[in-house]
């Protein structure tokens, strides 16, 4: 981004996106209208913690999130491909990937986006302390995780969390924000999109760039049906 957008409000889109299909493009086009902020970031992870080594190479991954954007004329570049986690240390650990962002952009106001049952596993996160200060959270409805739950994990995260009924979220220390979005779920796992895809089919929530892209570099085990 440039100087001229300092101070916009920019989601942070973490995964493997290994395919990235639509339910993802679909996520973030709600969060990003729902939650009125000016960017969203897809940022594909060389290697996420705690998960096997992805099917398709980083560059691949990126140039089918990519050519999934670029599908997308009407988000005017309110979504984009961020590869800041390329040259950082392995494993991809979203502490390191902030601190770069803000490095890089500093000004702008940082969510994070992440599914109700990671917020459950984020004691066990990474300087978790730390990152909680850096950004806002918007928690995305996951397993049916209800808001008593999303209110309990986040009050014996930090005690300072309490639920603003005006604003329809929780407000920390240092004005750090968590708005937990219930009217949406995160994509299913892009494993049966894979699995579709090794058996010669063509997934119904893969856009069609992708799948190009896919049938190109014969991705996934992908062979055309004799």
């Amino acid at each position: 981004m440039s100087v001229s957008e300092e101070g916009h409000a920019v989601g942070l889109f973490g995964g493997t996106f290994d395919p990235v299909h639509q339910g993802h493009l679909d996520l973030a086009r709600h969060v990003l209208d729902r939650c009125r902020l000016d960017r969203l970031l897809f940022i594909p992870a060389p290697l996420p913690p705690h998960k096997r080594q992805p099917a398709a190479s980083f560059a691949h991954r990126v140039a089918m999130i990519e050519a999934a954007l670029a599908e997308c004329p009407g988000d005017s570049g309110c979504l984009r491909c961020s590869c800041v986690e390329q040259n950082l240390p392995l494993p991809s650990y979203t502490i390191h990937t902030v601190e770069a962002l803000i490095k890089a952009q500093g000004g702008h106001r940082f969510f994070l986006i992440i599914g109700a049952d990671s917020l459950l596993d984020l004691p066990h996160w990474h300087r978790i302390d730390q990152l909680l200060a850096l950004v806002n959270l918007i928690v995305v409805n996951r397993d049916r995780i209800t808001t008593d739950k999303v209110d309990m994990a986040l009050g014996s995260l930090d005690a300072s969390f309490k639920f603003d009924a005006q604003h329809g979220l929780w407000i920390g220390r240092g004005e750090r924000t968590v708005e937990y979005l219930d009217d949406i779920e995160l994509p299913v796992s892009s494993s049966s999109i894979r699995e579709e895809l090794a058996q010669g089919k063509v997934p119904a929530m893969l856009p069609p760039a992708v799948f190009d892209y896919i049938k190109q570099y014969h991705l996934y085990g992908w062979r055309a049906p004799l």
